[in-house]
């Protein structure tokens, strides 16, 4: 841990062909730990650990819009956020503030069905970028 009180968890990566990256990643030696749709966030969820490299969300567009919309628009892939583990939300979100890093909500915390119903959140940090934050069980 650090001022932030933040431990990474993850990247996460959107991919409009979530088949084929699948295939790049297993050839890298990634194993699918978990698939599943998040009715709450529309998307379709790989979890996807490794021996020795860090764990990768590929994250893939369902039926009609949601939140990769956006984010595809300008590439079929794009890995676009980060995932941090936090004890305690708040402190975390007012150690970035009081640190002089602004910070935007962009998707209030909910539970993450891939992550056994954590609550998880999604932020911008002005200068750095989105950040996921997955609260404790």
């Amino acid at each position: 841990m650090q001022a932030f009180l933040l431990r990474f968890h993850h990247f996460g990566l959107a991919s409009r062909r979530p088949e084929q990256t699948l295939r790049f990643l297993r050839g890298l030696g990634h194993e699918v730990a978990t698939q599943v749709y998040d009715p709450l966030q529309n998307v379709n969820l790989w979890l996807c650990t490794h021996f020795s490299m860090p764990t990768l969300e590929l994250v893939g567009p369902a039926e009609g819009p949601g939140p990769l919309d956006a984010i595809l628009a300008a590439s079929n892939e794009s890995i676009y956020h980060l995932c941090y583990e936090t004890e305690n939300l708040a402190l975390s979100l007012e150690s970035m503030k009081v640190a002089g890093f602004r910070v935007i909500c962009i998707s209030a915390p909910k539970p993450a069905i891939l992550f056994n119903n954590r609550q998880v959140s999604f932020y911008m940090i002005k200068d750095f970028g989105i950040i996921e934050l997955l609260e404790p069980a």
